[in-house]
């Protein structure tokens, strides 16, 4: 759970339907239903803030140090809020009527498909590379110890970050963003192997990317 989260909170703000480059050729009134932008970031912003307070409060912080406990909730409410943010958006997209921009299909596509399997591994490199470092006693920067020491909270967490990463992906899809739809899962598995790599030599070095 190291660079993936802030990538999915920038990403927010593109929910919203643009208005198409002039060297797009809109799709007939027939083919498909104008996007809701209030309804998508309307239910963003509720995911968000009910992340954001799951995150930061819900979560227990009695592990860690007085003096970093402010920052550890901050960051944890960043990421649940992140995850919570996403999921509906994407989840709102999915629900309009009509198909909206797609020239290609979202999953079964040559680029797609071999992308979002991808995103989904590094969230499993992620889980492993953590686990690797906290054998270690190497502390966890972003969550707690105590949510990754435990598989089943640790799992569900990967779990939803890995579908809130493909949700924010098909965002793009939906909204007609195809060139950033590709460009951003390419490099959201960058950021996540280069964080599973630092996680893994981190024990060794004393260097990495997020830790203590």
């Amino acid at each position: 759970m190291k660079t993936l989260a802030l990538l999915l909170l920038a990403a927010l703000p593109l929910a919203a339907q643009n208005p198409p480059s002039p060297s797009q050729a809109p799709a007939p009134a027939s083919a498909a239903a104008p996007h809701r932008p209030l309804l998508v970031f309307a239910a963003a912003a509720a995911g968000a803030a009910a992340g954001a307070v799951l995150g930061s409060r819900a979560v227990s912080f009695a592990g860690v140090a007085p003096a970093d406990r402010g920052a550890h909730q901050f960051r944890s409410g960043l990421v649940y809020g992140a995850i919570g943010g996403v999921l509906p958006a994407a989840a709102a997209l999915r629900l309009e009527d009509g198909p909206g921009d797609e020239p290609h299909n979202f999953f079964w596509d040559h680029w797609n498909t071999p992308l979002l399997a991808g995103m989904a591994a590094v969230h499993a490199l992620d889980y492993t590379s953590t686990r690797y470092f906290r054998e270690r006693s190497k502390d966890e920067w972003l969550l707690t110890n105590s949510i990754v020491d435990s598989r089943p909270k640790f799992i569900a967490t990967e779990t939803a970050a890995a579908a809130a990463g493909i949700g924010l992906i098909y965002i793009f899809h939906r909204t007609g963003h195809h060139r950033l739809e590709r460009w951003v899962a390419a490099g959201y598995i960058s950021l996540g192997a280069a964080s599973a790599v630092a996680n893994y030599r981190y024990p060794a070095t004393g260097h990495a990317i997020f830790g203590n």
